[in-house]
């Protein structure tokens, strides 16, 4: 199954975007950009996951007499698997150390996901024998999935009830809307607002001074 022209050239796109994104997107938005961490540990960790089925096969094969685990496709599935692990945990941390954790944990649920129904989707041909109906179903089912976690992560601060969520959601889309010379300028109203407060409290302070000066020399008198 793994040698399948279309598994192939699946794992192919998935090594050759996989090496894009570490040489050429993490180093600029790795930092800026949570997608990128997390593409990277999806799409490996898809792969991760088919070599793992393949090690359950072959250890089930092996179970009721056939010996699979000398072969050197088993071996060949097990150091792949450690490769893919590595490469997950290395960039799941750099996620998590550079990012919030309810965000790095949505995202990376959705992609990976995505990313393994595909893989197996395109190994196991789990969906040749389903009836269009189941398959619309699934469908249905992971978008669900995916609206949930995205109003979970956009509701975690939010007071408790539909009213409080469905405002903090909105609220952060008009938020995200504005453009960035919006918040510009609020940033530049809000320092000519401290400025113009300093001088009013320095004259206060000055006026202050000079009547206590006054009346100083006037009980001297």
């Amino acid at each position: 199954m793994a040698m399948q022209p279309v598994f192939r050239a699946y794992v192919c796109f998935v090594l050759s975007f996989t090496l894009a994104l570490v040489y050429g997107a993490a180093p600029k938005y790795g930092k800026t950009h949570v997608v990128v961490y997390v593409a990277i540990c999806s799409m490996i960790g898809s792969l991760s996951v088919m070599a793992l089925r393949g090690i359950g096969i072959a250890a089930k094969l092996t179970m009721r007499g056939s010996d699979q685990l000398r072969k050197r496709e088993t071996l060949f599935f097990i150091l792949w698997v450690g490769c893919c692990i590595a490469t997950q945990m290395n960039y799941l941390n750099k996620a998590l150390d550079t990012f919030n954790t309810t965000m790095v944990s949505s995202v990376y649920y959705v992609f990976f996901t995505v990313c393994t129904v595909t893989a197996s989707m395109i190994m196991y041909k789990d969906w040749e024998n389903q009836t269009p109906g189941s398959i619309f179903w699934q469908v249905v089912a992971l978008l669900v999935n995916v609206a949930g976690v995205h109003i979970l992560s956009g509701t975690r601060d939010s007071a408790p009830g539909c009213r409080a969520g469905l405002r903090a959601l909105l609220s952060r889309r008009k938020s995200e809307e504005k453009p960035e010379y919006t918040h510009l300028c609020a940033c530049d109203d809000d320092a000519e607002q401290q400025q113009q407060q300093q001088q009013r409290q320095q004259q206060q302070q000055q006026q202050h001074g000079g009547a206590s000066r006054r009346d100083w020399l006037e009980s001297r008198h």
